[in-house]
This record gives C-alpha cells, sequence and structure tokens, in this order.
C-alpha cells in the first residue's frame, strides 16, 4: 500500500522555489513524503516545473494526511498564512535536510532548516522557527515560536532568544544573553548584552539601533 505524503509549501516566490529544491533532494522525498505544489495568493509568479500552485492558503481546504511546509522568512507572515491551516488541523512538518543534531534537541511543529545547520545537546526550539544555512547553535540555546535566524550565525551555550525574534546573518550572540520576544538582531553585529523585547540592536558590540 501507498502511503507517501503530499507536501505543499506555502510561498511560490524565491525562499518557496529554494525551500521546494532543498526538500526534493532530501532522502525521504519520494520515499516517505513528495513535494506537490504551492500555496499562494499571487497570479503573477513565473512558474515551476512540475510544482503548480494549486491554491490560496487562505482557502485552502486541508486534506489529511498531506504534510505543510511554511516557507515565510517574516515572523508575522508566518504566523498570518499558516493560521487558516493550523485551525483546520494541518499538519507543519519540520523540513531539516542534512541538519546535524545533537543528543535531545527538541523543536516543534513547522521547523524549516537550510542545509549545514548544527544544533547543541539539549537545545529547545518552538513551532515554526527558521534556520538559514550554515548556522550554528550552541547547547542548551532556547528559540522561541516564530523566529527566523539568519545565515552564518553563532549562539553560544544557554543563549535564550524569544518568540518573533529576526536574527541577521553572520550575528554573533555570547553564551547566556537574551534576546526578548520581538528584537531585532542586525547583519554582522555580535551581541554581548541582554537585548530588551521588541527592540532593534546593530553594530560590534550590538547596540540599540533607531530608524530614522
Amino acid at each position: 500500500m501507498n502511503d507517501m505524503k503530499d507536501v505543499l509549501i506555502i510561498n511560490a516566490g524565491g525562499f518557496g522555489r529554494n525551500t521546494a529544491s532543498s526538500a526534493r533532494a532530501d532522502i525521504a522525498h519520494g520515499k516517505e513524503w513528495t513535494v506537490r505544489g504551492f500555496l499562494d495568493t499571487r497570479a503573477d509568479l513565473p512558474p515551476v516545473d512540475g510544482l503548480p500552485v494549486v491554491g490560496d492558503p487562505f482557502t485552502y481546504r486541508y486534506q489529511a494526511p498531506g504534510y505543510i511546509v511554511c516557507a515565510l522568512g517574516d515572523p508575522g507572515m508566518r504566523r498570518k498564512y499558516s493560521a487558516p491551516l493550523l485551525a483546520q488541523g494541518a499538519v507543519f512538518m519540520n523540513l531539516l535536510p542534512g541538519a546535524l543534531l545533537s543528543e535531545r534537541v527538541r523543536m516543534g511543529q513547522g521547523c524549516l532548516f537550510e542545509r549545514g545547520v548544527s544544533i547543541g545537546t539539549d537545545a529547545v526550539l518552538g513551532d515554526f522557527v527558521i534556520m538559514l544555512s550554515t548556522s550554528i547553535i550552541g547547547y542548551d540555546v532556547r528559540i522561541g515560536s516564530y523566529s527566523t535566524v539568519g545565515s552564518f550565525v553563532f549562539m553560544g551555550g544557554g543563549v535564550q532568544i524569544g518568540e518573533n525574534v529576526v536574527v541577521h546573518p553572520h550575528a554573533t550572540i555570547l553564551p547566556g544573553v537574551k534576546v526578548g520576544d520581538g528584537a531585532v538582531v542586525g547583519a554582522g553585529s555580535v551581541v554581548i548584552a541582554n537585548v530588551p523585547a521588541g527592540v532593534t540592536v546593530f553594530g560590534n558590540p550590538a547596540k540599540r539601533f533607531e530608524f530614522k
């Protein structure tokens, strides 16, 4: 009996297409599940061979036992577009191609990694965490739901990241630092002290950044 599950990806734009490519290269593709297409609200996107846009994530009727992947980098957009499907009981898979996971790593549903991500022992990730390529997460790190971690990020042991946080590429967060809900860490920043909720920091050492 064929019990292979269909996978649909929210977002037929660039990040969604890149996610589809990573998914189709995963060893489970074609064995446990297969990517069937995208969910998107836009009608003017370039087509992808063999992967049609099959519906709008706000109106699509989830069909069990399929999987959904939410490939939207912005935490607020990830919440918005996943919510109608979660309300239907949709299952969001964890897509972790080539991830290096140490012992006792725990995570919620809907997490999406690019290749080369390394997660240390006893780290805990919430739901819908996105980790881009070649980031290194130390032991005992906590990352809250819907947070996004860019490429080439390093987080030392015991770092605590709140929900809806964005950490941009090449940032370094030193061991034990806490980053509050909704904070933003700028690209290339070196974070040596706690970051309050909702604050943007940038630089080396990272300091509060005010948009003008």
